[in-house]
């Protein structure tokens, strides 16, 4: 069954930041319990890329136009590392992130790490073409995964497989919305954003990562605390990070004017919704505009942020950001020495998913996005599962230093501990 059509608009901007920046492809990471069979992985993979007709194709080049083709698609890679180093899966993972998919043969990799052949931690890591896939289905697709590599060893026999209906794209879906040209404020002031500490142009970055899991207690406590001063939590971190931003940037009696920007899940905002189990990319964006100061509170600010999101959603920009998107592309593409943004937020709540898969546990799963292109912006990537909070700051090298972003997130992190407790 061929699945052959031309990408639209959003789907080429992403393959345009993939192909010419290594960039916005989506990293999933797991940490699973369990004798991990690579062979029984292997399995595994050949079943989910039968069930999901997008991951059986790759991207080809024909006049000037990008085409979704299906014949010819490769059997998905699968890398198997023996690494004893308890911390040896974020050297991986920032490699993943840093490495464009070749979209040409396959639009998802795969990592598995092991301490030993026979070791029962494994580490287990999807990199997905972002033009195909957000971060809620990737998630699921994991669920997925474990769950035919469980049936697969306990039975010792490979399980029949549905195959699910390829889901149309994000433009088609939202064309049977009436979209008015409501013109959005422009900006009228300069917005504020790190400095460039090394300039590089945008295949010389790498990224970054610095991975913060809360634990249980401190998880609970931003949610209800965020619940009784009637805003999101959301809105909570994207405060502490601008509070943090302002700190960092050390100018006395200075307003600082920021844009926040807020990833949208559109799963639950078209109809019918679409289920986290299809394989799509279906989000979009929207910015907020705050001014930050020495006197600014941090409810008020997360306040702000909050009730901004909620009147820009029911604007026309979450469905500008999708028809537009190639045109964007292009232009961050074409001035790889600004920046747009002064922090960027992508927050998945709650992972719906199982923790028991039988012979397997998955014990840990979040996720991040490669932002490299995105130049001095300070970005994390948000989930919680198993009522622990996962933030992976993700950054750009060398346009941000290490210890940078680390004084930035510890400073972050210090912030939700004092409003929250």
């Amino acid at each position: 069954m061929t699945d052959d059509r031309k990408l639209v608009a959003m789907e080429e901007g992403m393959e345009l930041f993939n192909r010419y920046a290594n960039s916005l492809n989506v990293v999933i990471i797991s940490q699973i319990k369990g004798f991990l069979d690579p062979e029984v992985l292997r399995k595994s993979l050949d079943l989910v890329q039968i069930r999901h007709p997008r991951l059986n194709s790759h991207i080809v080049e024909v006049l000037d136009n990008f085409i979704f083709k299906t014949e010819g698609t490769k059997q998905i890679p699968l890398k198997v590392v023996l690494n004893s180093s308890p911390e040896y899966w974020q050297t991986l993972v920032i490699d993943e992130l840093s490495t464009k998919i070749d979209s040409e043969k396959v639009l998802v990799r795969v990592t598995l790490i092991k301490a030993s052949e026979k070791s029962t931690n494994n580490y287990l890591i999807t990199t997905i073409h972002h033009a195909i896939a957000d971060a809620m289905c990737g998630i699921y697709l994991h669920s997925e995964i474990i769950s035919f590599c469980q049936k697969i060893a306990s039975n010792n026999q490979i399980p029949q497989v549905n195959q699910l209906e390829s889901y149309p794209s994000l433009e088609k879906i939202i064309a049977n919305y009436i979209v008015e040209n409501e013109e959005l404020p422009k900006l009228n002031r300069q917005i504020d954003t790190l400095p460039f500490e090394k300039y590089v142009p945008h295949q010389q970055r790498r990224c970054g990562l610095i991975q913060k899991q809360l634990n249980t207690d401190f998880t609970e406590q931003i949610i209800e605390r965020s619940r009784q001063e009637k805003t999101t939590v959301h809105g909570a971190i994207c405060s502490a990070m601008m509070l943090a931003l302002a700190k960092h940037l050390k100018k006395e009696n200075k307003d600082f004017y920021f844009s926040c920007r807020s990833s949208v899940d559109m799963r639950r905002r078209v109809y019918p919704p679409v289920g986290d189990e299809n394989i799509a990319m279906l989000v979009s964006a929207l910015n907020s505009f705050h001014t930050v100061n020495n006197e600014t509170s941090f409810w008020d600010l997360a306040r702000q942020v909050t009730a901004q999101v909620k009147a820009r959603l029911k604007t026309p920009e979450i469905y500008n950001v999708i028809l537009s998107y190639r045109e964007g592309t292009k232009y961050i593409l074409n001035n790889p020495e600004r920046s747009y943004l002064s922090i960027f937020v992508t927050n998945i709540g709650k992972v719906k998913i199982s923790s028991d898969y039988g012979l397997f546990q998955l014990e840990k799963i979040s996720y991040a996005v490669s932002l490299n292109v995105l130049g001095s912006v300070f970005s994390v990537a948000v989930s919680t599962f198993e009522n622990k909070m996962i933030l992976n700051f993700i950054y750009s090298q060398p346009i941000l230093s290490q210890d940078t972003v680390n004084a930035l997130v510890n400073s972050t992190i210090s912030i939700l501990c004092r409003v929250t407790y």
